[in-house]
């Protein structure tokens, strides 16, 4: 899935609950995890340049 692709946890959980070949489900679940690993990285590093009182600039995944 390219940059542009990306899709968003909400869409992915939807895409897990309608996807009826077990394949298709793990690669959705996988790809939820990474969705959500960035997600969760992007919010810690955001919290932590507001404590150090800096702006947190781009952040990639």
């Amino acid at each position: 899935m390219s940059e542009g692709d990306r899709k968003n946890w909400r869409e992915l959980c939807s895409a897990a609950l309608e996807a009826r070949d077990p394949d298709e489900l793990l690669a959705i679940v996988q790809e939820l995890k990474k969705v959500l690993k960035c997600e969760e990285k992007v919010r810690r590093d955001f919290r932590e340049a507001g404590r150090a009182n800096k702006s947190p600039g781009e952040i990639r995944c």
